[in-house]
């Protein structure tokens, strides 16, 4: 009697993992700070901004018993001229601390030895901190668009140009905030000088050469002034300096071509000197 005994013999494959693309981790490290900016509700934050500045500026005409004007682009004036305020808000929190947390908070023990390149964390973190600054200008801007409509029965055109305009210069401060944080040493210190640049020191720096009546096109503070001019009909126009001594100051108004340019070459400049220290930075015990 033969026993004939049959062995079955399996072979296992190694499934060899792959990397996502470069764009596919793009999408993942945006994604993942919008969750954080969620989780520590500074998008939350800024939304309740946008609603407060909204409802206080609607209420105080009525508040002073003046009326609303019926003009839709005027209507609509009153409501840019805080624009800048809010993007400069929004760069502190957005930017400021981008590139410096992962080293102060040394998560870059976990995150740079991944296979990522250091292009695209920076790509995808500047995508998610552009796409949070821009929901909140396109909520502010459609909140009031809408209010133009009811109050005033006209859509602001002009309106639209200044979203446009504010979404340019949004990047530009988003971008400097980004090169901040990527020489800072804490969060907090990056934090508060993204914020002191925009609102104190080139205001500053504006306000001295218009004093000696030098026109300070190449600010992005005063470039960012035509965010409320151009809702303006006729836009507004230089004005030179009228009597003699100190008070003698000129009135310049930023001109939109050359404003444009001025906040894309801070954008431009900004992105490639945060990606150089980003990328020759390490991570210090």
């Amino acid at each position: 009697m033969i026993e004939i005994t049959e062995t079955v013999v399996q072979s296992s494959k190694k499934t060899v993992a792959v990397a996502p693309s470069d764009v596919a981790q793009i999408g993942i490290v945006a994604k993942y700070d919008v969750l954080k900016y969620l989780r520590s509700r500074r998008l939350l934050g800024m939304i309740a901004i946008v609603a407060l500045v909204i409802l206080l500026v609607t209420a105080l005409p009525p508040l002073l018993g003046e009326s609303y004007s019926d003009d839709a682009d005027a209507f609509m004036s009153t409501y840019a001229g805080f624009v800048a305020i809010l993007v400069i808000v929004g760069a502190t929190l957005f930017a400021g601390d981008a590139i410096v947390s992962e080293f102060q908070n040394r998560t870059g023990y976990l995150l740079f030895p991944k296979p990522v390149k250091r292009w695209v964390l920076l790509a995808g973190k500047f995508l998610a901190s552009m796409g949070a600054m821009f929901l909140v200008l396109l909520v502010y801007y459609a909140i009031v668009l809408a209010l133009g409509l009811v109050i005033t029965g006209g859509f602001s055109v002009l309106g639209v140009e200044s979203l446009l305009l504010a979404m340019l210069y949004s990047v530009a401060a988003l971008s400097v905030g980004y090169l901040i944080s990527s020489i800072m040493k804490g969060t907090t210190g990056a934090q508060v000088l993204t914020f002191a640049l925009f609102l104190f020191i080139f205001s500053m720096v504006t306000q001295l050469l218009t004093m000696s009546d030098v026109k300070p096109w190449f600010i992005v503070t005063f470039a960012s002034g035509v965010i409320g001019d151009i809702t303006q009909e006729p836009y507004p126009v230089d004005r030179s300096s009228s009597g003699e001594g100190p008070f003698a100051v000129s009135s310049f108004v930023p001109d939109v071509g050359v404003s444009m340019a001025v906040m894309a070459a801070y954008a431009l400049v900004s992105l490639m000197l945060t990606y150089y220290f980003f990328k020759r930075r390490e991570m210090s015990a």
